[in-house]
């Protein structure tokens, strides 16, 4: 009875691998067609490509490839196709000629959610009417001239205190280095609590919720940096074998738990004043909740999920 299971098993498993070899050799079976109209750039290895050309100083090897190769150099990292611009001519004319062509960015595996949630942010979102929508509300309503001097104030105060918690720090521990980093991080949490939720001091250097805070990004910035194989053999990334994807979601949601109390209370407030509409003050969280879209390409409101999202990454 076992005999034919065997069989079975061992033709899948044959199948499995040779659809993945034939996803890790097709660059190379198609490569002498496609030569003639891609940039110039170093022949690379099997499978791993030009992973060992680019090597742990990238900065340095690219402008070594640069000197060889020109300021366009064509990279294929893995499976994944990688096109280098190093001169300020190329880069000028892939920014004013074929914007559209490269507006959309590669992420990497782990700053993919499975909700989909990192689209909701700008700097994640493919390029279609919601990021432009988005890009308008943020230039109205955060970066316009009358906005920024509206705020001049609160950003003042943010610098006079930051100045004060560093001059106390330096009082009470005298000869001990001081982490500036800390000290900076909670003035902008505090001044980014005024701009989005119309909350002050929010955060205080020494508290325990602004050091949570502070090393939950910590550690996110950390694993976006690390390389990961799911990056250059997409086909891999269900597997996760660096354990950076289970990582990231935990420090997720550890961080979306400190900021999504944000949201909720707004809505609770929302609900229990009914004076609400008549209030003309609104912060950045109360634009988003507000939101009505166009009726032709723009959605009719802002999911929560993704106002979460924001919340999160204006922070």
């Amino acid at each position: 009875m076992l005999a034919p299971f065997c069989l079975v098993s061992g033709v899948a498993i044959l199948l499995v691998f040779l659809v993945f070899l034939s996803k890790i050799c097709q660059p190379y079976m198609f490569r002498s067609a496609n030569n003639n109209r891609l940039p110039p750039g170093p022949p690379g290895l099997p499978i791993l490509g030009n992973i060992l050309d680019v090597g742990l100083k990238p900065h340095i090897n690219l402008a070594l490839l640069k000197q060889k190769y020109g300021p366009l150099i064509w990279l294929r990292l893995g499976t994944i196709n990688t096109l280098v611009i190093s001169s300020a001519e190329s880069a000028s004319e892939m920014f004013r000629k074929h914007d559209q062509s490269f507006c959309n960015r590669h992420l990497n595996e782990t700053m993919i959610r499975e909700d989909d949630s990192h689209k909701g942010t700008i700097a994640l979102s493919d390029y279609d009417p919601y990021w432009l929508m988005m890009r308008r509300l943020c230039a109205t309503e955060l970066f316009c001239k009358k906005r920024i001097i509206d705020t001049t104030p609160i950003r003042r105060n943010c610098v006079d205190q930051l100045i004060e918690w560093i001059s106390d720090e330096a009082k009470s521990n005298p000869g001990i280095p001081i982490e500036i980093t800390r000290f900076v991080f909670a003035a902008i949490f505090n001044l980014s609590g005024s701009l989005v939720l119309s909350k002050d001091d929010l955060a205080d250097p020494k508290s325990t919720i602004t050091n949570n805070f502070f090393n939950l990004t910590t550690e996110i910035m950390e694993i976006i940096a690390k390389p990961n194989v799911s990056d250059y053999f997409p086909l891999l990334s269900w597997l996760d074998l660096q354990g950076l994807r289970k990582k990231m979601n935990n420090r997720f949601k550890l961080l979306g738990d400190l900021t999504n109390g944000f949201v909720e209370e707004r809505f609770r407030t929302r609900m229990n004043n009914a004076c609400h509409q008549h209030n003309k003050h609104q912060d950045f969280l109360d634009v988003l909740i507000d939101f009505e879209g166009n009726g032709k390409d723009e959605p009719p409101k802002i999911c929560v999920k993704y106002v979460q999202t924001l919340l999160v990454v204006s922070y």
